[in-house]
């Protein structure tokens, strides 16, 4: 038996409806169109585990629809406030599903004191697709549309909440960037996706589990976006097993420290650091000033990859690299022009960004290698594009032309100092000061997060010239057994993780 009544706050209504009894008290949180009916099957199990409040968000279902839609952060206030009226006394478990992944991770996040687990499902927006047509290609991709059940529930959902309220919601849901609040989120928190999710790929699910501080992962086998719906009982199984505290899917592998090294190792090092760096500057009388005829030859299936060397670098510093991705079918290319890299990086990235205009995007996309400094300009292209997408409207000829009009799927950053480096105060040149931690287009582009999914860092066991590192929160971190700024260019293991890192973002970018 269900019970259903109205929580308000200001204009805004929440319809809760109520079943079972007992402990915990599990709180569902539908996604973006969707209503309590979504929840359906998974519902009604998880009342025999212990109370469940299923909601109807303001606008939404049987909710009425308010003046203005709210932001994700003032829904998660919602609903903190909602769930803080009910004087629970017993757990409370958050269960949200896709735009409701968002929600809930701000209440969490708002108001640690009032959960005791939460569980993210299909968690929204990959950053790589904030856009309202790539989610709707995307949503119509997903198997789960071609069951009937999730067909039918999807139509009188939408019906309920009419188009311009799931419009004007959309757009809150896409300004919104989980990834920094994730973080923030304390409590026990399981992350569960659909193998064949299309709006959640693998990639971006596994590193909504990574940022969060107590997250661990599960995956339903042959399910989509909606597997809550498709696979009900299971789903409540795993929910149910994590709010008694069991262990439930698996953690994802963080980046670990290595112990320091010595003195005698880092002058070794050091050392050999730069006997590489010679050698690679030499090479260039003997190799020439312009890239393999080779390098522009490859698998028309696979992105093209675009070397950008760090300061005072030639692209010839990256040759090694350039030549194990076109060992693998990659065509590779190099930014002319740039001289030694000593401009600034918004100069720089809107040279690269002018630079990539002149040839047409190929249909497979691009994917960046840098080096170093040349790491932070392509962030500053990403962040640049990412905030042209953010003000327009999602949809918009303007918005599309921004978010595809490089084709760049990605970072793979070799040694890059994404949060400056101290060792920069050692050195007179402005140029090189410019990567203090302190600088203003450091500090900005540290706090712009919402591109670092889109990023791969791959660092050594020491660099001389990045001393705090090279680790970035949000991204892929591959760490290799090489100590270096320079010699690790030129590392097999190197060279390896690099094409670990395309593929990465290859596969994210299809699925």
């Amino acid at each position: 038996m269900s019970r259903t009544r109205e929580f308000r706050l200001g204009d805004e209504v929440t319809v809760v409806t109520e079943s079972g009894a007992g402990r915990p008290t599990y709180v569902l949180v539908h996604g973006i169109g969707m209503g309590h009916r979504y929840w359906s099957d998974l519902a009604d199990a998880l009342a025999r585990e212990g109370r469940v409040l299923a909601l109807d968000l303001p606008g939404f279902g049987d909710a009425p629809e308010p003046r203005h839609p709210q932001s994700m952060r003032e829904t998660g206030a919602h609903l903190a406030a909602l769930v803080e009226s009910e004087h629970v006394d017993a757990p409370v478990v958050l269960v949200g599903h896709s735009m409701g992944t968002q929600v809930v991770a701000e209440a969490a996040a708002q108001r640690p004191d009032l959960v005791a687990a939460v569980v993210l499902i299909a968690p929204t927006v990959n950053p790589r697709e904030r856009s309202a047509v790539v989610q709707g290609i995307r949503l119509l991709e997903d198997p789960s549309l071609t069951r009937p059940k999730v067909v039918a529930l999807g139509i009188y959902s939408y019906l309920q909440a009419g188009p311009r309220w799931y419009f004007g919601k959309l757009r809150c849901m896409l300004d919104h960037r989980i990834e920094l609040v994730l973080p923030d989120v304390a409590a026990p928190t399981l992350v569960v996706r659909g193998e064949h999710d299309r709006l959640a790929p693998r990639s971006w699910v596994e590193q909504v589990t990574r940022m969060l501080p107590r997250g661990r992962y599960v995956e339903i086998p042959d399910r989509g976006h909606e597997t809550m719906v498709t696979a009900g009982d299971r789903v409540a199984d795993l929910v149910a097993r994590h709010a008694r505290g069991e262990h439930v899917g698996h953690e994802v592998e963080r980046v670990s420290e290595p112990p320091p090294p010595s003195r005698v190792e880092r002058a070794w090092w050091w050392a050999q650091d730069y006997v590489y760096a010679g050698v690679r500057q030499a090479a260039i009388v003997f190799q020439g000033w312009l890239p393999p005829a080779r390098w522009r030859r490859g698998r028309a299936d696979l992105p093209e990859v675009l070397l950008l060397p760090g300061i005072y670098e030639h692209w010839s510093f990256l040759r090694p690299l350039g030549d194990a991705l076109n060992g693998r079918g990659y065509r590779v290319r190099v930014v002319h022009g740039l001289g030694t890299n000593r401009r600034g990086i918004a100069d720089t990235a809107d040279r690269l960004r002018s630079a990539l205009a002149r040839r047409p995007a190929p249909a497979a996309g691009r994917v960046i290698v840098a080096h170093s400094k040349g790491g932070l300009v392509a962030k500053h292209l990403l962040v640049s594009d990412a905030d042209g997408v953010a003000g327009g409207a999602a949809g918009t000829e303007a918005g599309r032309e921004a978010d595809g009009r490089d084709g760049v799927l990605g970072l793979v950053a070799v040694c890059t100092p994404f949060a400056g480096s101290r060792m920069a105060r050692l050195i007179i040149d402005p140029s090189v000061r410019a990567l203090l931690p302190s600088d203003e287009t450091i500090v900005m582009l540290g706090r712009a997060a919402s591109v670092n999914a889109r990023i791969v860092s791959v660092f050594g066991r020491f660099d001389p010239h990045v001393p705090d590192g090279s680790v970035l929160d949000g991204a892929t971190n591959i760490r290799v057994p090489v100590a270096g700024h320079f010699r690790i260019l030129g590392a097999p293991e190197t060279h390896r993780a690099v094409l670990e890192g395309v593929r990465t973002l290859t596969d994210g970018a299809v699925g």
